[in-house]
């Protein structure tokens, strides 16, 4: 049997930038580890080191991507991709939950707290409303729009029932008194860990291949919508497959694959869907940190550290059309 290959202890800073370069790059893995192992043999057979050879491995990672990156990768990885994305996404925000509540009470209780069943019914509302945000855009990104208004419908009316209930008791029922701060702590980063954990040792699911057309065509048609696509333009794409599975007689599956790796390349290919996405991303991410920072000053909850947030906040405002204005969707067509 051959001698395994390895990477030259000389190699091992490179092959770890390159590595890192293609993390979240939507490579399927399979595609990823027959590249390294081309890059590996022509190592071996040169006799030269990695960086001498392929030159800088963040250029070659970036240049491997435009190759090997699929959109079923993208789809089967990102939201809409299943339950492991899903619960990334929610034990995400859990944590950063948790983290920004366990400051909050640090800075205005120190080490220790009184809990009140209101201050409980409130947080749960809170935690129930990101939560379901969160389950709501994947559902929205796997195209399942009626899910989607159901999850968001339910997280609603769950979020205002739990607040009313706040307001009804006041903070005169206390839950728990002197509760230390730190374990407090744990107990709030508890969920948001577990779930992120959870998430890591789920195997990676495989998408779907047993379809009938109508429901293949309902999904293409959300996916396409939830890519940001015209719905004129969805409706076409739509009314043209039908019209081209009827006379091919073949399956919407067999002829044209998962309608949501369909759908991602429809959109890509789409002019308005681009800078729609565009233009969401930017403005959300300029607009989230400035109502935050609008909210901590008016609210002053923040107590001292105040204007250090605000200034952290102004900076992520700030740093998100500068970051994106290189991946500008008019730039490729110029």
């Amino acid at each position: 049997m051959a001698e395994k290959k390895t990477w030259p202890a000389t190699d091992q800073a490179w092959v770890a930038r390159y590595r890192a370069s293609m993390v979240g790059k939507h490579v399927p893995t399979i595609a990823l580890q027959e590249r390294e192992r081309e890059l590996l043999n022509a190592v071996c057979e040169a006799d030269l080191p990695a960086a001498e050879l392929f030159g800088d491995a963040n250029r070659l990672a970036a240049e491997d991507v435009t190759e090997l990156a699929t959109a079923g990768e993208a789809i089967r990885t990102s939201e809409g991709g299943g339950l492991r994305p899903a619960l990334k996404d929610a034990g995400g925000t859990l944590l950063g939950i948790g983290v920004v509540s366990v400051l909050l009470i640090a800075l205005r209780n120190g080490w220790s707290a009184d809990i009140s069943i209101a201050h409980l019914l409130a947080a749960v509302s809170v935690v129930v409303v990101f939560v379901g945000w969160a389950v709501g855009r994947a559902l929205f990104s796997a195209g399942r729009s009626v899910a989607m208004t159901g999850a968001l419908m339910t997280a609603g009316i769950v979020a205002v029932a739990g607040i009313a209930s706040a307001v009804a008791v006041g903070n005169e029922y206390i839950a728990a008194s002197d509760v230390p701060v730190p374990v407090l702590g744990l107990g709030l980063l508890f969920p948001g860990l577990v779930t992120l954990v959870l998430a890591s040792r789920m195997p990676q699911q495989v998408l779907r291949t047993s379809w009938d057309d109508t429901d293949w065509l309902r999904r293409l048609r959300g996916g396409l919508r939830a890519r940001l696509v015209p719905a004129a333009t969805a409706r076409g794409h739509v009314a043209e497959i039908q019209q081209a599975l009827g006379a091919r007689g073949e399956s919407a599956y067999e002829e044209f694959g998962h309608p949501l790796v369909l759908a991602r390349e429809l959109a890509d290919a789409n002019r308005t869907s681009r800078s729609r996405r565009w233009w969401l991303s930017t403005l959300a991410g300029t607009g989230s940190p400035l109502a935050i920072a609008a909210l901590v000053v008016t609210t002053q909850s923040w107590g001292a550290l105040t204007t250090p947030v605000v200034v952290i906040l102004l900076l992520g405002s700030v740093a998100t059309p500068v970051v994106g204005w290189s991946h500008r969707p008019w730039v490729k067509e110029q």
